[in-house]
């Protein structure tokens, strides 16, 4: 149980690395569109599991570009590694089948709702 707690709290956390210093915002995600304001989505099994797929995926790209981005000589090599990470991150999202809002949507909605956390620990430890 508290492995599966370390995942999840990993895939949140990569879901918040996402929303920060590598994150695209929601009007570059997709011009013109607004994210839903309010009412947190409601998350199907099968959306959970992209949820996760895209999660796991943004994780293995965190691993890697943070080094990466620790180690920049200048603020223009930072930049470019934080734009080249924006655009991975982007695609690993999409490529899971997701939008970049939806996922957001989804790792924000689990910040503040119990439930669906543990649906995603649950999801987490049956994937492993």
């Amino acid at each position: 149980m508290i492995h599966s707690l370390t995942g999840c709290a990993r895939l949140l956390s990569a879901a918040a690395l996402f929303a920060g210093a590598f994150a695209i915002t929601p009007a570059a995600a997709a011009p013109g569109v607004e994210l839903a304001q309010g009412q947190p989505p409601a998350v199907n099994e099968a959306e959970l599991q992209i949820f996760v797929t895209a999660a796991k995926s943004i994780v293995a790209l965190r691993r890697e570009y943070e080094p990466r981005l620790a180690a920049a000589g200048s603020q223009a090599e930072a930049d470019a590694l934080i734009q080249e990470a924006r655009g991975l991150m982007t695609t690993a999202i999409t490529d899971a089948g997701i939008t970049v809002e939806n996922y957001m949507a989804i790792a924000n909605a689990a910040q503040a709702d119990p439930a669906l956390r543990a649906r995603i620990e649950t999801a987490v430890g049956a994937t492993r």
